[in-house]
């Protein structure tokens, strides 16, 4: 029999946006060919995608992308999951090894690609929401085989018992080559090319998953070509890396990261998960970074890698609370922010995923990985001088390994608390270079997460990855 569709689109009603559909007909009582009936429809179920990555990315963000690096040290209290991932001793209870959230958007992206090609409704409104649909999808399998290696793999939503729910463990680069690959050409191909939506995939969006897939996958001239071919097509005007002028460096560094509806969004922003305390609800950051309690505190490394000159460093994105403990506040809240008790703010802010420095330093990355080292460190200082430190020059270096370190320090100062930096270590095969002095992590088979034993005791298919 069909299944009911048990996507949570009763919290889609909660968006100003949706204000209509109230009267509409109780989703529990739908089947899944009687809700996709018009470009409503369509809309309302992309719009559940979102909602489902907005829960994936909070706190999957930081816990799938960072805290697994050297940026952080865990609160002496309520913190048990991260200090499991901070000192590598990650068990398969830890919440990090959840995978949920993520079948959740992969089960509801299914779902669009399947039934909105038959709705009656403009091509370009459908073109534009299947790029969406498949760009992402094919971001949360980027999410699971990084995270997991090898993984479940269902490209049409499970309407049915006989399609098998419970299944094996498909090898990641099969689904490289199947769905993550295939959907961001098809979306590339499929995307409004004007629009410029940073809380919606827009063709910067695209462009820059891209880059960042082919770079994990060590293919570089791709990396390259996606930059050359794709990326400087792009409007100067729309999308490009923020001038941050020395006088106003904090101001114009701040407004990437606050939500501000008075201000324009800096052309540096590609994509940022929206999140609203009356609609989708909140996120964890304050949680994370702000609160009496923080689950983190700033690592002395990540505080110490910054130069006398780098205007990243301190009141720009950290505030020292004694004891030698530092909380990431400034970086995604104005100053004077009330984090507890009367006046406190929502954690509802708006998490960036990507910025144009992004694409720069993916751009370097794989210039220097093809011998083209003069043109990495240019690159490579487009961020740095910015910040307001000096250049570095060809004669710095004596070798591509040395560069490479030097884009992963530049990558860990510009993105701290942006979900990057453990994906930067295992990526570039420093992780074990850095980690090991930190937690002693030397166990190849740790760069894994475990598979949380929930879904093990659920689907007796899956065999836990090694080590754990």
């Amino acid at each position: 029999m069909k299944n009911k569709l048990i996507i949570l689109f009763s919290a889609l009603l909660t968006f100003s946006s949706c204000s209509d559909f109230l009267n509409e007909k109780p989703i529990s009582d739908l089947t899944a060919e009687s809700f996709w009936q018009s470009g409503t429809d369509a809309e309302i179920g992309v719009v559940a995608i979102y909602s489902a990555f907005a829960e994936a990315m909070s706190p999957g963000l930081w816990d799938w992308g960072e805290l697994r690096a050297d940026n952080y040290i865990p609160h002496d209290k309520d913190a048990f999951d991260q200090k499991e991932m901070i000192y590598n001793t990650m068990s398969n209870d830890n919440q990090a090894a959840y995978w949920t959230n993520l079948y959740n958007v992969i089960s509801r992206a299914n779902a669009a690609i399947k039934y909105i090609p038959d709705i009656t409704m403009t091509a370009s409104t459908k073109n534009n929401l299947l790029a969406e649909a498949h760009t992402l999808r094919a971001w949360a399998y980027f999410y699971a085989v990084r995270v997991w290696g090898d993984v479940p793999m269902y490209t049409e939503p499970i309407e049915e018992i006989s399609q098998g729910i419970y299944r094996e463990r498909t090898d990641k680069n099969r689904i490289f080559q199947e769905i993550i690959l295939p959907d961001l050409e098809k979306a590339y191909y499929l995307i409004d090319k004007t629009a410029t939506k940073r809380t919606r995939v827009n063709v910067a969006t695209v462009c820059v998953l891209m880059m960042d897939v082919y770079a994990w996958l060590h293919e570089y001239e791709k990396v390259v070509a996606v930059k050359e071919e794709k990326v400087d097509l792009l409007s100067k005007s729309r999308w490009g890396l923020s001038a941050l002028e020395p006088t106003t460096f904090e101001k114009d560094w701040r407004a990437m990261f606050f939500d501000d509806e008075t201000t324009e969004i800096p052309i540096e922003v590609i994509f940022k998960v929206a999140y609203d305390e009356l609609g989708n609800g909140e996120n964890l950051s304050i949680s994370y970074f702000a609160s009496s309690q923080p689950r983190v505190f700033l690592s002395d490394k990540a505080k110490g890698m910054y130069g006398i000159l780098d205007k990243r460093f301190g009141s720009t994105q950290w505030e020292d609370i004694g004891e030698g403990k530092s909380q990431l506040k400034f970086k995604f809240w104005p100053d004077g922010t009330i984090f507890i008790g009367t006046g406190r703010i929502y954690s509802d802010n708006d998490l960036v995923i990507y910025r144009y420095a992004d694409i720069v330093l993916l751009y370097a990355e794989a210039l220097n990985a093809l011998d083209r080292t003069p043109e990495a460190i240019t690159e490579l200082n487009r961020t740095r001088t910015r910040a307001g430190e000096n250049p570095y020059y060809v004669s710095d270096f004596v070798s591509s390994d040395e560069v490479l370190d030097a884009i992963l320090d530049e990558r860990q100062k510009e993105f701290l608390g942006e979900g990057k930096r453990w994906f930067d270590l295992v990526r570039c095969n420093r992780w074990k270079e850095v980690m090991q002095p930190i937690n002693g992590m030397s166990d190849e088979r740790k760069v894994l997460f475990p598979i949380h034993r929930d879904h093990l005791n659920q689907n007796l298919n899956l065999k836990q990855n090694p080590g754990y």
